[in-house]
């Protein structure tokens, strides 16, 4: 239809109203001729109104059948997911609370070091390199007596002097008294004394020197044929089997001798971990059941 055509239409009355409201000028034109409550009355809108009303309603180019979820819809699925990843929270919680408690609790009562398989070495009994070692025993054939004397962990190439003093009848009679120096050629000495004996107790006290003759340590002894006999030596009597129990406290030392003690007495960090993995636990438990 031509604008020609159009124009007739609107002077006769004949224009379909949908026409007035597609077009602003033709609208403006009939609003002229026949008034704006003429118009009104057809139920003719303006064009600025049919504008509006297609905005108001979202009326776009896309009409795609797509509804978008409500915020009420994003609420239930966010209530969904943590429904599904609390329980997962709290049931971790629960559970490491529960291991951290045992595991607390047996290295206070039997100690963690005896929990372990035996492949695992947690305690070194053994002294560091470097930390002479000196210690010495004795045999007793009828009438000779034999000192043996073992020195560990020297330095190679410098100079150790070993002497002794050897009585009887308790320390009343020197039977023998002596020294042996000698320099360093493996990081292990050992030097044996045989001596005669008669009276009992026998009695004996050795020193190991320095190249500057200076003390290292010392060991003493006697024996008798109706009492042990005894032993010094620098030696610690301290040792991982009769020491099971970590101190939490010297846990990043745990491979020095000095970090773990005797079972069953706990310190004061001992109870607040205790106290603090049983809360742990319990809250993870009490959570669940909510």
């Amino acid at each position: 239809m031509n604008e020609g055509e159009r124009l007739r239409e609107l002077l006769d009355g004949s224009m379909d109203p949908s026409e007035l409201e597609s077009y602003n000028e033709y609208y403006k034109l009939a609003e002229r001729i026949y008034g704006r409550e003429a118009l009104d009355e057809m139920g003719i809108s303006t064009p600025e109104e049919i504008e509006e009303e297609k905005t108001q309603n979202g009326s776009s180019e896309f009409t795609h059948d797509v509804i978008l979820p409500s915020s009420n819809n994003e609420s239930e699925v966010e209530e969904i997911a943590n429904s599904i990843v609390k329980p997962k929270r709290r049931l971790y919680l629960t559970f490491t609370g529960i291991i951290c408690l045992l595991l607390v609790s047996s290295n206070v009562v039997v100690g963690v070091n005896s929990l372990v398989p035996e492949s695992i070495t947690l305690c070194e009994d053994l002294e560091p390199l470097g930390d002479i070692e000196f210690k010495d025993f004795e045999v007793v054939n009828g009438t000779t007596l034999t000192i043996f004397w073992t020195v560990k962990n020297v330095t190679l190439g410098e100079n150790y002097t070993i002497s002794w003093d050897i009585s009887q009848n308790g320390s009343q009679e020197l039977v023998d008294s002596g020294s042996i120096s000698w320099e360093a050629n493996g990081n292990t000495f050992q030097h044996l004394k045989m001596v005669n004996v008669q009276t009992e107790p026998y009695a004996w006290t050795s020193t190991l020197f320095d190249e500057n003759m200076t003390v290292i340590s010392t060991t003493n002894g006697d024996y008798s044929s109706s009492e042990i006999s005894t032993m010094s030596n620098i030696e610690s009597g301290k040792n991982c089997e009769d020491n099971p129990k970590l101190i939490l406290s010297e846990i990043m030392d745990f491979e020095d001798l000095d970090s773990w003690t005797q079972a069953g007495d706990g310190d004061m960090l001992d109870g607040m971990m205790i106290m603090a993995f049983s809360f742990i636990s319990l809250l993870g438990i009490r959570k669940k059941k909510n």
